[in-house]
């Protein structure tokens, strides 16, 4: 019988989850997701976390809690450093024994300790034991290793072409099963989701809103808190049906934000808060959006300091408008729309005076 390995569907899923998907894959394992996050899987996490905690930390032990029973393991790595230059969140880095401390009727669990700062081969390290775990010999491990960051760049380079995170794990997936049955490495070209410059020409006593192309925003925020429909309340669904073009920091290569790290004082502590400046500067020096919208969990430290951050930078871009949304477990659908209306309605008259100037 196959062993199955299960995978929640949050956190470091939108980030990581084509490489593990392949990596399990190739050692002969059952990858088995979560459900995608309802009510009731939120309302399971709330039950086994402390009250302080943030939604996306609520809403990973009820995913954790919705696996078991389905799985024989479940994979929680360790997320340390993947960049060499910052952490992720005291509460990534302390999943592992947070699950085994709430969240009753566990399996064993699969926990590798990802941190590059102990060495460019640890990550590999830390695989290849996981495999040991799983009874996998360390040729067929060091090869499924290679066939997931193969994956993993295809899944980055899709995500910076403009597709959304589901898009983009299929496809790769796809593309992975092609490769290795057909020998063939092309993928298939898409529209790339970060226009090259903003030059939309001015009509003086132009009142269309969208004579010259729709409103452009910015939207920045953790993958899992962006991405995830029930947890952000589908702002992405919501924006695109106000005729919004989407801009969000997994669009833009990481070439591109790496470079603009010389603009920040000093790095952040914490890489996915990195990722989002840096998307930030990357969008204002490009003039690539008419707004920026930062999405952040309620309780969250880290999100604090970004959100004022990324307030003070779009003042000194032309005073480029900004909002932001804190969202928990008690955040109305009704009242996010609500905000997210009158903000795009906000931008759709900015324009119509600037084309008018």
């Amino acid at each position: 019988m196959t062993t199955r390995v299960g995978i929640p569907r949050t956190l470091a899923y939108y980030s990581f989850y084509p490489e593990w998907q392949t990596y399990l894959e190739e050692l002969g394992m059952e990858v088995i997701l979560s459900p995608p996050t309802t009510k009731d899987v939120l309302d399971m996490g709330i039950r086994y976390t402390v009250t302080d905690a943030c939604i996306p930390i609520k809403s990973f032990h009820g995913h954790v809690a919705a696996l078991i029973g389905s799985v024989d393991y479940i994979l929680i790595p360790r997320l340390v450093s993947v960049d060499g230059q910052a952490t992720f969140c005291p509460k990534f880095l302390g999943l592992p024994e947070m699950v085994e401390a709430s969240v009753k009727d566990l399996p064993p669990l699969l926990t590798p300790r990802l941190d590059v700062r102990d060495g460019r081969f640890a990550p590999m390290r830390a695989w290849l034991e996981v495999a040991k775990s799983l009874g996998v010999g360390k040729c067929k491990a060091l090869s499924a290793y290679r066939s997931s960051l193969r994956v993993g760049d295809q899944y980055e380079s899709l995500l910076a072409q403009g597709m959304l995170p589901e898009e983009a794990m299929a496809l790769a997936h796809t593309w992975w099963s092609s490769a290795k049955n057909n020998g063939t490495s092309a993928l298939p070209e898409h529209e790339t989701g970060i226009p090259t410059a903003k030059a939309e020409p001015k009509t003086k006593g132009n009142t269309d809103p969208n004579a010259n192309g729709s409103i452009r925003l910015g939207l920045v925020g953790y993958p899992y808190a962006i991405y995830d429909k029930f947890t952000s309340c589908d702002l992405m669904g919501n924006l695109a049906r106000l005729g919004v073009r989407i801009l969000t920091p997994e669009m833009v290569p990481a070439k591109h934000r790496e470079a603009q790290a010389l603009k920040q004082p000093k790095n952040l502590f914490w890489y996915y808060s990195n990722q989002i400046m840096r998307a930030t500067y990357y969008f204002l020096e490009k003039q690539l959006i008419d707004g920026l919208i930062h999405v952040t969990a309620f309780g969250c430290g880290p999100d604090a300091m970004v959100d004022k951050l990324l307030e003070l930078d779009c003042r000194k871009y032309g005073r480029l408008p900004f909002l932001s949304l804190a969202l928990d477990e008690h955040t109305g659908v009704a009242g996010v729309m609500t905000r997210l209306e009158a903000f795009v309605d906000m931008l759709t008259r900015r324009k119509v005076m600037l084309n008018e100037s």
